[in-house]
């Protein structure tokens, strides 16, 4: 399984939208739009409930970043990235 942080382009100020999509191979099992970075964990939770999917199935963990210009999304989102990468490997 592989877990997919994308942080989608914004045109408002403070507000950047981060998709998380749980994917096994080529079919996407779970995915869940959060309207800000801070969000991340809690979509990441539904996701896991929905699926019943435990964080051990989790093989990657990836970060894709359309929005170049907000770093401090991007930070947080790997920060989470780092974080579960040491749980999980």
């Amino acid at each position: 399984m592989n877990l997919i942080f994308k942080i989608q382009k914004s045109g408002q100020k403070g507000k950047v939208p981060v998709e998380v999509i749980l994917k096994d191979k080529n079919k996407v099992i779970g995915r869940e739009t959060v309207g800000n970075a801070e969000k991340v964990l809690e979509g990441l939770d539904r996701i896991f409930k929905k699926s019943r999917i435990g964080m051990t199935a989790i093989k990657n963990i990836q970060t894709i970043d359309l929005n170049k210009n907000r770093y401090t999304s991007y930070r947080i989102v790997r920060s989470i990235e780092k974080a579960l990468k040491l749980k999980i490997f």
